[in-house]
């Protein structure tokens, strides 16, 4: 789907008159009357309760910061473009993501990419973040740790790395994990790009417990039981 400065993709099941509509103009329907998630130089990122008649849905908006910024994301996949490709990867290898509806590519001056939407539906479910904040729950976060554990070796093994393994990017709906933030997300082509980024990926993960050293030591077994280290 092409209009104008703008291209887009999405889900046909989605394809209801008011999505259609903000597709071919965005910044018409991403106001300020939509729930504000958060709001930065490089992301913007709200709910809109309207928008699909059966369900909520999450809006992230990938700002562009400068030119530079813009040609960098060029000569790449934009962010919103690789939520979509990663999302799709996921549901095909098993792995629960947030359901992916649409992504929005705006194009700026001579084919620079500006920026991006990224649409998917809302998951009621608590955060591992949350999770982890319960106190005296040190069972569920062992359980839930697990779970994350298991999805990240699966997507390791598959030389898929996900790039920002903090804990909010991890919900727990109906027993199982789904993954969220997959901008960064990659799959690499060398066992050493590889490697480094699982690396990476362990690092940020056992942050998640740095004031939690039972679980710190616990989840630290668990990965190298995975065969990861």
């Amino acid at each position: 789907m092409k209009l104008k400065n703008l291209g887009a993709e999405y889900r046909s099941l989605y394809a209801e008159s008011n999505l259609l509509k903000f597709l071919a103009a965005p910044d018409y329907y991403f106001n300020d009357k939509l729930e504000l998630i958060k709001n930065d130089q490089t992301t913007t990122v709200t709910i809109d309760r309207k928008l699909i008649e059966h369900c909520p849905i999450v809006i992230k908006r990938y700002n562009t910061k400068n030119t530079w910024h813009a040609i960098r994301r060029t000569i790449r996949q934009s962010r919103a473009e690789n939520c979509w490709i990663y999302a799709k990867k996921l549901e095909e290898l098993g792995i629960k993501v947030a359901p992916p509806i649409a992504f929005i590519q705006e194009y700026i001056k001579v084919g620079l990419k500006g920026r991006s939407w990224y649409l998917t539906e809302y998951v009621d479910a608590p955060s591992f973040a949350t999770i982890l904040n319960c106190e005296n729950n040190i069972t569920d976060q062992e359980k839930v740790t697990e779970k994350i554990i298991e999805t990240l070796s699966f997507l390791w093994n598959h030389d898929i790395s996900h790039g920002d393994t903090k804990s909010s990017n991890f919900l727990l709906f109906e027993d199982e994990i789904v993954v969220l933030d997959l901008d960064t997300m990659r799959e690499h082509r060398s066992a050493q790009e590889s490697a480094s980024s699982i690396r990476k990926d362990i690092t940020r993960f056992l942050r998640n417990y740095c004031d939690k050293p039972e679980l710190f030591n616990i989840a630290s077994k668990k990965i190298k039981l995975a065969g990861f280290s």
